[in-house]
Order: structure tokens, then C-alpha cells, then sequence
């Protein structure tokens, strides 16, 4: 790290920027900082330290740099890294560095690597709106369909692609932790979801009696199949154009279930 009186240049460009925009500084990753100050986020780490010492330079400006857990600033920018550099290029040391905590720190809280890992994949997946889909969803097989697909492709192929490096590291260690944690806890929660909503309709005579994986493939597959087609050519779907996706995948869906 360099000398103090660097860091009450940075403090000073970093307070002034967040007096400009109104954001707050517990809001500005290194990334942010790193381009107020027109240097690489490498060369800004190297001439800080930890982030924590930045903080300590803004609270003596007087700014307010009340932060979230490390656990939850982990999180974060592990997902950030993971996106921008894949699951296996990523570093603990690199993530404490980007959440101004320290590697003991992520060991403690989250549970080192592995757990980080689950914790990343439970925030960042399309879970939580996928329940809420299904906790009431619309009568109609399609309008349903698309509600459940656009959390999923926001997942796989929005801006930060978080998911798509989590599948990845699990194509790639189907042995590892964050493999087994999804067989174990999450795959089972969405099939019993998935299938709750499709016995139904199965039931009212809207779906095809199908074995259980015919459904569950002809669901998942063709997400899936895009998902991975747009990574391998690093196509960028903006959020409208993964609304019109999802009506177009919820509509092949229909079409290939429907009794």
C-alpha cells in the first residue's frame, strides 16, 4: 500500500463523486472506485490495500460508510467476480479484497470457498421468483410458462451472468461441493415446484399424461440449450428481448405438452 496521502486523494475523488451521483459509499464496489480514480481496479488494490482502509480515509472526511456484513459484501462481490472472470479464476483472496474483508473473515462467515459457493448460487438463482410464480399462478398453462421462463433466462443470460459461471463450475466438478449442494437442495425443490404446477393441469386434461422427465426436459431443456448457445458466442439479450424469448419458449412449451 502506498502512502496516506494517497488514500485522502482517493477518499476525496470517491466523496466527491458520491456528493455528485447521491449513491452511497457502502454501494461502490472497487470496480466503481477504481474508475472515479481512472486506474485499473488492480493497480487501485495495490495502491490501497483492503478496502477497509479507504473507509477508515472517508469517515475521517466525514462520509458515511456504514457497510453491510462481510458475509453479505462477500457474497456480492464473489458474484461480480465469478460473472466477469469465471468460478475458477477467482480467488478468496481476490473476492476479500473486492469486499474490503478478509479472507479469515469469509472462512468464518460463509464457510470458505465452498460455502461461498452455495451462498452465491442460493442468492443468484431464479428460485425465489420461481416460488413466487408458483405459489399462485395464472390459470392459463402459457402465461404461466412465460412468468416461470423470464426469471430463469434473467438469471442465465442477464448482464452479470452469475448463474452461467455457477452452471459451469458445475459442469466442470460435477464431484464439487456446489454440484452437490444443487443435486441435494435445490434440484429437488424445483422439480416438486415444477411438477406441482404441471400435475394439475395434467389433472384438468390441459397437459399429456408424460413420465415425469419428458416433462421436466421439455421445460428445462431448450432454456438451457439458449442459455448455453448465448454464453459460447457472448451474445447479450437485453431484458426486452428476454421477455419476447420467454414468451416464445413458454409458447414451444405449449405446444409440445398440451393434450
Amino acid at each position: 500500500m502506498e502512502s496516506s496521502a494517497y488514500l485522502e486523494e482517493v477518499a476525496t475523488a470517491v466523496r466527491g463523486h458520491l456528493e455528485e451521483t447521491g449513491a452511497a459509499a457502502s454501494g461502490l464496489t472497487l470496480e466503481d472506485i477504481a474508475a472515479v480514480m481512472e486506474v485499473s481496479r488492480s493497480t487501485l488494490i495495490r495502491r490501497i490495500g483492503h478496502r477497509s482502509h479507504l473507509d477508515e480515509a472517508l469517515a475521517r472526511q466525514g462520509a458515511d460508510v456504514a457497510r453491510r456484513s462481510a458475509r453479505d459484501r462477500a457474497v456480492e462481490a464473489a458474484a461480480r467476480l465469478y460473472g466477469a472472470f469465471g468460478v475458477g479464476e477467482v480467488t478468496l483472496e481476490m473476492i476479500a479484497a473486492d469486499a474490503g474483508c478478509t479472507v479469515q473473515a469469509i472462512q468464518g462467515q460463509v464457510g470458505g470457498r465452498d460455502g461461498l459457493l452455495a451462498a452465491v448460487f442460493d442468492r443468484y438463482s431464479p428460485m425465489p421468483r420461481v416460488e413466487e410464480v408458483l405459489a399462485d399462478p395464472p390459470a392459463d398453462l402459457e402465461p404461466a410458462a412465460r412468468l416461470l421462463y423470464e426469471p430463469v433466462l434473467d438469471a442465465l443470460m442477464g448482464e452479470v451472468r452469475v448463474m452461467a459461471a455457477m452452471f459451469a463450475e458445475i459442469a466442470s466438478r460435477p464431484g464439487g461441493a456446489l454440484a452437490v449442494h444443487v443435486r441435494e437442495n435445490y434440484a429437488p425443490r424445483f422439480v416438486s415446484l415444477l411438477m406441482g404446477w404441471l400435475r394439475a393441469h395434467i389433472q384438468a386434461g390441459v397437459v399429456r399424461e408424460l413420465p415425469e422427465k419428458t416433462l421436466l426436459s421439455q421445460f428445462a431443456g431448450p432454456v438451457l440449450a439458449r442459455s448455453v448457445a448465448a454464453l459460447a458466442t457472448g451474445e447479450h439479450l437485453t431484458p426486452a428481448a428476454r421477455a419476447r424469448l420467454a414468451a416464445d419458449l413458454a409458447a414451444a412449451f405449449c405446444r409440445a405438452v398440451r393434450a
